[in-house]
């Protein structure tokens, strides 16, 4: 018992660091070339075709949640808690991913015909539909190296996903194809990365098993990732249902404009997507060994997610219309209208979606499934009633107070399961510390987006820094994790 301790007890935080370290930077990489491709496509479409292929990302993404039903997740998570797990449950999931995979394609088109979409449209995303049959065989592989670990391996082989995709659709855009194309490009790059994640797989010899099947657990695997998939839909409508109900009451230009506003929201929240990544399998393993390890992590985490979602969300309303202005053409003007409401968003989503992969570390998915649900119910009806009457902006007011709503139902999750310790004198001077920054961007807005943004972020940093935002110890760990990184010793006083 002794001999078998120490591995399983490899530091949880190193190994988040790690992960978190490679996501960050392959997220980062990503996320910039991401960007700046986003805006060659809508400069190149234009308003009407960005709207048009929206809705089919919009509309695909939110079926394909059929395709998986959470299956993966739980996968992933076994495997975390014991590696033996890879070889009874990998080529059942796949086998049931496929099955799924041909309802889903089946409904997903079948589904878009019945709603009236026009023919291009259609076609589209009867295209994308030949993913989920890929994603059968590609999710099930990313669940090994993610119950393993290896986020690191991960966040590279999203970034070569990205950049074939990138790749494919910047020649199809030069070739003036239309947005069809486009849908087709984010196909074409999946088997390429499939043949590449097999091949690191196996020389890490992580996997895959042989092939071996046992039909008597198609069932439970169901059952057991239901809540996942049931988190995974109440997801799909949180970030979906917005655009497909736009699609029925307002023009393909102004759901351009949306989702312009929208893929902006979403790239600025890459840093907790990365620490989200990294924490599900290392704390799984953490709390099968000590339930208790898991909870300073949770109030850690809560202050950092704040430090960095507050000013954000403060920075980008103030902002947004320069923001808008320097990345799209004077067509895209409303945006900034848009922008400057999702942006609150951001803060919201870091939490609960820490929250919701701390619920599968500690086996407390069934409450996050509850949540999600709720969500999904709230965020359907919000747009219904504010989307006919407000456009974009009853949208963007929509997602925003679905979230607001699922960061409090999960603070009061925690504050059961966890008890007391998040230190509200302390969060407070980091709200504090953000409206002083918002005062200081009004006061300097003739500065200019480029100028402002340093200046604005530098102020944020040394208020926080000086405010006893932070206690000593948590300084010196900073300064000392900084120090590491930048192999220098930290200076002695």
């Amino acid at each position: 018992m002794a001999n078998s301790v120490p591995p399983s007890r490899r530091s949880a935080g190193r190994t988040i660091a790690r992960n978190t370290l490679f996501g960050l930077g392959a997220q980062f990489a990503l996320r910039v070339a991401s960007f700046v491709f986003n805006i060659l496509v809508i400069r190149t479409l234009g308003g009407e075709a960005f709207g048009q292929y929206s809705i089919v990302i919009a509309w695909a993404s939110l079926f394909s949640v059929l395709g998986d039903l959470g299956i993966n997740q739980y996968l992933a998570r076994e495997i975390a808690r014991d590696p033996q797990k890879t070889g009874e449950l990998f080529w059942d999931t796949v086998l049931l991913r496929f099955i799924l995979a041909l309802i889903a394609s089946i409904m997903t088109t079948g589904g878009a015909v019945l709603n009236g979409y026009s023919s291009e449209i259609v076609l589209a995303i009867a295209i994308y539909t030949s993913s989920y049959f890929l994603q059968a065989v590609l999710a099930p592989l990313s669940s090994i190296l993610t119950g393993n670990e290896r986020i690191d391996i991960i966040s590279a082989m999203t970034v070569v996903t990205q950049v074939l995709f990138m790749i494919f659709a910047g020649l199809f855009l030069l070739l003036g194809l239309d947005f069809v194309w486009v849908v087709i490009a984010s196909v074409i790059n999946l088997p390429i990365v499939i043949a590449l994640q097999y091949f690191v797989i196996r020389r890490n010899r992580l996997g895959p098993p042989r092939f071996n099947i046992n039909p008597s657990l198609w069932l439970s695997v169901i059952r057991f990732g239901l809540p996942f998939g049931i988190v995974q839909l109440s997801l799909s409508f949180a970030f979906r249902i917005d655009t497909i109900l736009l699609s029925s009451h307002v023009s393909d230009t102004q759901v351009g404009w949306y989702n312009a506003a929208y893929n902006l929201t979403l790239t600025l929240l890459t840093l907790s997507r990365s620490f989200n990544d990294a924490i599900l399998p290392t704390l799984a393993r953490e709390h099968m060994l000590d339930p208790q390890s898991v909870r300073p992590w949770y109030f850690k985490s809560v202050k950092i997610i704040l430090l960095i979602g507050l000013p954000i969300a403060v920075g980008g309303m103030l902002t947004a219309d320069h923001l808008t202005h320097l990345l799209y053409q004077p067509s895209f003007a409303p945006t900034a209208f848009a922008l400057a409401i999702l942006v609150w968003d951001i803060p919201f989503v870091m939490y609960h979606s820490f929250c919701g992969n701390m619920t599968t570390s500690i086996k407390r998915e069934g409450r996050a499934a509850r949540i999600y649900g709720s969500l999904g119910i709230i965020n359907t009806v919000l747009n219904l009633a504010l989307i006919p009457r407000f456009g974009i902006l009853g949208a963007a007011f929509a997602t925003v107070l679905t979230d607001v709503a699922g960061a409090a139902q999960f603070y009061f999750l925690f504050r059961r399961e966890f008890g007391a310790g998040l230190d509200f004198r302390r969060l407070a001077r980091i709200g504090i510390g953000a409206a002083l920054m918002g005062g200081l961007i009004l006061l300097l807005r003739d500065w200019g987006f480029v100028l402002l943004v340093p200046a604005a972020a530098v102020f944020y940093l040394v208020f926080i820094w000086f405010s006893g935002a932070f206690s000593e110890e948590e300084r010196a760990r900073f300064v000392g994790f900084a120090a590491r990184r930048l192999a220098l010793r930290p200076i002695s006083r």
